[in-house]
């Protein structure tokens, strides 16, 4: 860069030495000498600087090797992806596959095919004929055969009930009879897995669910003398609080989670038969309080239905006696939780002062969009044990930590209680 420079200097300097030349021959000589040498110094060549000889680098450590994502996922990135073979079965668990893939078809129903009725009824046709030639099947050879009758009749009707298998997606296409049984008894042994991961998942929810329950402190309520209270038949159900990011987690430091046994759907059909009141504090159980209560008209078949018999209703007082008890339970202006808010119809009219009072009511039914029977696709397969006729306790429990479940979801309290 800098001998550009000179050069481009030095023709300056010959150029001004060229105009003074009218003037001044000796400024004009002194000039164009000035520039000539300017030019002659930036065009030679640099002379190479003399460097103190340096001790020779180390050696660099050589750094782990590193494996690159192909080296370490070969059978993913590298290789086409492969369809895992199942092994042969013994004779005697084919038979019992086979058998299962057989009586598959004879559960089709109309909504599983959503077909015209000719189509379900060529279906069920030949599921028939086909179970008749299973029976008919005993040799060895007979048995083969029955099985490549199996592959025509399942390329023939192209349905299956199995998991990706239904009439919304078709059965693939299979070069032979025999993939194609392959692929029928990878999803009957895919079926057997999930249904075993799903007992056990259950398993694990209702031993934690029954370990929960150990630990609550249970209430028992006082009895009162006092006269019945008056009752309101006009009750008006409350407006349900939303659970949003917004809410305030100081708000639900205590709430109480109700469930009822009933008699009919609505205070004007029926009465409660059975309550259950948990107390929640900072998101864990604490307390319960549980009793029977004898219908003022006995006991009715929706009642019977929901798990209630006349020897837990025998022995127990009018809810009359129990109000002053679950009012002083209900004391403090907590939120209340329900499977539905409308179920507070029944204490209300019953005349429960504790009920009445201005406080946050939370429709566990509103938030998940569900019903209190689905709550194993709401919350996961740890409440697929709760089953409908459970007592009140079990379903205001299942109610309460369903909750939990989702408040911890929409205000993220993981980690801060």
């Amino acid at each position: 860069m800098r001998s550009v420079k000179g050069i481009i200097i030095g023709f300056l300097l010959i150029l001004l030495g060229f105009a003074a030349a009218q003037y001044s021959l000796i400024a004009a000589g002194i000039l164009s000498a000035g520039g000539l040498a300017a030019v002659v110094v930036s065009a030679l060549p640099k002379r190479a600087e003399k460097q103190e000889p340096q001790a020779a680098p180390a050696a660099p450590v050589p750094a782990p090797a590193e494996l690159s994502a192909p080296e370490l996922l070969p059978d993913i990135l590298t290789d086409p992806p492969v369809q895992p073979k199942i092994p042969p079965l013994p004779q005697p668990e084919a038979e019992a596959l086979y058998k299962t893939l057989a009586d598959a078809y004879t559960r089709i129903d109309a909504l599983s095919c959503r077909g015209p009725a000719w189509m379900l009824e060529r279906d069920i046709r030949l599921c028939k004929a086909f179970c008749a030639r299973w029976d008919s099947a005993k040799a060895d050879a007979q048995t083969a055969a029955t099985l490549r009758e199996k592959a025509r009749f399942v390329e023939y009707s192209n349905e299956f009930l199995l998991p990706g298998f239904g009439r919304h997606g078709r059965i693939p296409s299979r070069r032979t009879s025999g993939d194609l049984l392959e692929d029928l008894s990878a999803a009957v042994l895919k079926q057997a897995a999930q249904q075993q991961a799903a007992l056990e998942a259950a398993l694990r929810g209702q031993k934690w669910f029954e370990g929960v329950k150990k630990q609550l402190r249970p209430i028992q309520p006082g009895l009162a003398d006092a006269p019945a209270p008056e009752k309101r038949p006009d009750y008006t159900p409350p407006d349900t609080a939303a659970l949003t990011r917004k809410t305030a987690p100081e708000s639900l430091e205590t709430f109480y989670v109700l469930a009822f046994k009933t008699t009919g759907k609505s205070p004007s059909r029926g009465e409660i038969a059975q309550l259950s009141i948990l107390k929640f504090r900072r998101f864990a159980p604490e307390s319960v309080l549980t009793a029977c209560v004898s219908p003022e008209n006995g006991l009715t078949k929706y009642a019977r239905e929901a798990g209630v018999t006349e020897r837990m209703t025998q022995d127990a007082p009018r809810l009359a006696r129990l109000l002053p008890a679950v009012d002083a339970y209900l004391g403090e202006n907590a939120p209340l939780i329900l499977f539905r808010a409308d179920e507070l119809a029944f204490l209300s009219a019953a005349g429960s002062e504790a009920v009445c009072m201005k406080r946050p009511v939370y429709d566990v039914r509103t938030l998940t969009g569900r019903t209190s029977e689905s709550l194993a696709d709401a919350f996961g397969a740890a409440f697929e044990f709760v089953p409908a006729m459970a007592d009140a306790e079990d379903e205001a429990l299942a109610c309460g930590l369903l909750f939990c479940g989702l408040a911890d979801r929409v205000l993220h309290l993981t980690g801060k209680r």
